[in-house]
């Protein structure tokens, strides 16, 4: 192993031992998200179309173990309301357990609905306070112009995908609710201080 090379397995390791270092020593959350569309909104709204889905960095491939999956416990209500209405759709319910760290560690966790309708990815991070990153997209394959626009630009292809994105960067509060609001998607997260898990803990 050369000298660059051997320079660069040393400068890993210290990252993955800074990682879990701060993993371990920062506030563990209960995170729960839902994401759900307006089925019934008709907007005068051109959405562009896409080939690919950008993905934002990650390094969630470094520490696995540090992101937990848990059971869906403070949305449920709200997921049997919303689906018991027929203006929305549910797409997206998940929850898991994670550390939330300064913004040069955050992790940025991937948000994919089983029928690959909702696609996309979320970010918490601390720097004085909570903040969350979200970026989700609806794709959909839509034949009828009039569903998403009174009015097309000339060329466009009818039946390619149109894909709605629901982008919001803000500070959040835990054991609060809060709704991020789209004219064809909604969103809801909700983050719950809990301690830090014992197979972490094992780990370390």
């Amino acid at each position: 192993m050369c000298k660059q090379q051997l320079f660069v397995q040393i400068f890993i390791n210290f990252l993955l031992l800074a990682f879990s270092f701060n993993a371990c020593s920062k506030q563990w959350y209960h995170v729960e998200l839902l994401v759900f569309e307006h089925t019934n909104t008709l907007i005068n709204e051109q959405w562009p179309q896409i080939k690919y889905l950008k993905k934002l960095p990650s390094i969630s491939n470094m520490a696995v173990r540090l992101i937990q999956p848990a059971m869906n416990k403070s949305l449920v209500v709200a997921e049997q309301r919303l689906d018991y209405s027929p203006d929305y759709q549910v797409y997206y319910h998940q929850s898991w357990r994670q550390p939330v760290l300064r913004k040069v560690f955050a992790q940025v966790i991937t948000v994919q609905s089983k029928d690959a309708l909702i696609n996309g990815n979320i970010c918490f991070y601390r720097e004085n306070y909570l903040h969350v990153q979200l970026d989700i997209r609806l794709i959909r394959n839509i034949k009828l112009a009039n569903i998403w626009s009174g009015t097309l630009p000339q060329n466009t292809h009818i039946s390619a995908t149109r894909t709605p994105n629901l982008r919001e960067s803000r500070r959040i509060y835990s054991n609060k609710l809060h709704f991020f609001d789209h004219p064809k998607l909604g969103a809801l997260i909700q983050l719950t201080p809990i301690d830090t898990p014992m197979v972490v803990l094992d780990g370390e």
